[in-house]
């Protein structure tokens, strides 16, 4: 799990990462196709002025040398402006990165909970299983002592009525042999 972890880790940032990367590498040809556009620009702009100006060579020199400065100027303008935008892309990489730490970190601790609770319930389940056998194992003695207390009933039923059989009994109100008539269990 770790090391899948540690993949995922790794090879997530890693496609904003190439995004940025092929967005930069676009930015940089589309700048190298300016800047020779620019030279191509320059080149036909000289050729018109060699074809127009016959001034001294000091002149060209100053405006070879001002087209070179305004072409460096403008380089650097976009190297500065690159850099500013490699920076932002790094500042980006390192806040996804530790984002994408606290989500590991979140799911190690909902699978660790996951897991836990699992257990809970398999030892639940395994406790119900119990209490129903002991359920059943309850109410199958509940239908034998009820069967029994019938066998017994009838039984004493059987032994009164024998008894009675054989004797009289002669009831007098308010007397003790009314009462174990009327009640044979006591």
């Amino acid at each position: 799990m770790g090391s899948q972890a540690g993949s995922f880790r790794k090879a997530s940032p890693e496609t904003p990462n190439i995004n940025e990367q092929e967005k930069r590498i676009k930015r940089l040809e589309k700048l190298k196709r300016d800047l020779q556009n620019i030279k191509n620009e320059r080149d036909e702009l000289q050729g018109i002025l060699a074809n127009y100006c016959n001034k001294n060579l000091n002149d060209r020199i100053n405006f070879e040398t001002f087209m070179l400065t305004m072409q460096h100027d403008q380089v650097m303008t976009d190297l500065k402006r690159m850099t500013q935008e490699i920076s932002e892309a790094l500042s980006k990489y390192k806040e996804l990165t530790t984002e994408n730490q606290l989500y590991y970190f979140r799911t190690c601790h909902l699978l660790t909970e996951c897991n836990h609770i699992k257990q809970k319930v398999r030892m639940l389940r395994k406790e119900n299983r119990q209490l129903f056998a002991e359920q059943k194992a309850l109410e199958e003695c509940n239908i034998l002592r009820k069967i029994l207390c019938k066998e017994d009933s009838q039984k004493n039923k059987n032994k009164y009525s024998r008894q009675s059989a054989g004797k009289q009994i002669i009831v007098v109100p308010g007397s003790r042999e009314k009462a174990a008539v009327s009640n044979p269990c006591a």
